[in-house]
């Protein structure tokens, strides 16, 4: 790949979606019991939380750690101070493991690395550096503190909410959604991955990382963030139960996943090979415009929409071998029925605004589905 395609590619990147039409919050498809809620609201000493880490009870989640790191030493370095200084600490909120028990970490990630780069990391631990009140602190390590800073340091007291493992899946992720607000939140997808753990988390990294999503998107997915995975994310949902879609979509993705994880390896392995086959033969008809709006034939490259991939890859992804055949066959006469589709006032509305709406997912869904059946019966 040139260094001018990798431009264009960067710049490209994926559209930004507007779900809800301009309205700030999403519709409430199924109210909440609140005596479903189990918190654990405890206060202990940062000791505990720190003995908690090193005997591998809190799972830091290692896909998106380093989305956590966007701190730098300086960051950390301050953190600590104030931890030295005795100021009081945002409270940490965790989710407890049905399975394992362990603790996952939502909000309050860039918080524990810091501690944890600091109190517990033998190799290349963290140096204290750019303090603004403790300037004879500057450069140390842990190690190198005497016993009243390391006691001042065990000693002092957090809160820990804990949703415990009764809590329903669906439940926690509305709370860590109304939690995670500070520092820098985790997106959705982490979210779901962090609630999800298990075969489902697995399984949307390794689709995220085949070569036919990579190639479809053109690179232009990123993971940071996990980007790409809540693409995955969305394949899989839409394709498992578009039925059930109510217009939620966080929601949808987050029960989908959870389904996920009860499925056996041999559902897994299905859904894998018809994504693998729809990414490929999305592919082959659109090449480097796939999942790109294009209103006439001499539009530029647009980025990567959202509600054009779950739709058309979906669609795709439901056809028997022959159908996608038979599409790829009438594969500029799709191209032409697309660019149709994109000059349609209701369609275009449907993958423009208020795409997570349940209306316009029934529409493009449908609208697709209609010229898809048209294009193979030619």
């Amino acid at each position: 790949m040139s260094m001018e395609d990798l431009k264009i590619q960067n710049e490209l990147g994926v559209e930004e979606e507007d779900l809800n039409g301009g309205k700030s919050m999403e519709v409430i498809t199924k109210p909440f019991n609140p005596n479903e809620i189990d918190v654990d609201i405890s206060t202990v000493n940062l000791g505990s939380l720190i003995e908690q880490l090193e005997n591998d009870e809190i799972d830091l989640q290692p896909d998106f750690q380093r989305a956590a790191d966007v701190w730098d030493n300086v960051k950390k370095s301050r953190l600590i101070e104030s931890i030295l200084l005795g100021l009081p600490l945002p409270s940490f909120y965790f989710s407890e493991d049905p399975v394992s028990q362990k603790l996952s970490i939502i909000d309050g990630l860039q918080r524990i690395c810091a501690i944890r780069d600091f109190v517990l990391k033998e190799d290349e631990p963290l140096k204290l550096e750019g303090l603004q009140f403790l300037k004879n602190f500057e450069g140390l390590t842990f190690s190198q503190l005497a016993r009243p800073e390391v006691k001042r340091i065990k000693s002092l007291k957090i809160t820990m909410n804990t949703l415990r493992k009764g809590t329903p899946l669906d439940v926690k992720y509305i709370i860590f959604q109304r939690v995670n607000t500070a520092g820098e939140p985790l997106t959705p997808q982490e979210m779901r991955h962090a609630l999800n753990q298990g075969p489902a988390a697995i399984f949307i990294k390794e689709l995220a990382n085949m070569e036919s999503f990579k190639k479809a998107t053109n690179f232009s997915v990123k993971s940071k963030r996990m980007q790409d995975r809540d693409f995955v994310n969305r394949f899989v949902a839409f394709f498992i139960g578009y039925q059930d879609y109510m217009g939620d979509l966080d929601m949808f993705l987050n029960d989908k996943m959870g389904e996920l994880n009860k499925m056996t390896p041999a559902q897994r392995n299905d859904i894998r090979v018809s994504f693998d086959k729809a990414m490929e033969c999305c592919y082959e008809i659109f090449k480097k415009d796939t999942f790109r709006k294009r209103y006439k034939i001499t539009d530029k490259r647009k980025p990567i929409s959202k509600s054009v991939y779950d739709t058309l890859s979906v669609n795709i992804a439901w056809l028997s071998d022959e159908e996608q055949h038979l599409l790829l066959k009438n594969a500029e006469a799709f191209k032409a029925g697309m660019i149709r589709l994109f000059n349609d006032e209701k369609f275009n509305f449907s993958i423009s605004t208020g795409t997570g709406q349940k209306y316009n997912v029934e529409q493009r869904f449908t609208m697709v589905k209609s010229l898809i059946k048209e294009i193979i019966s030619l």
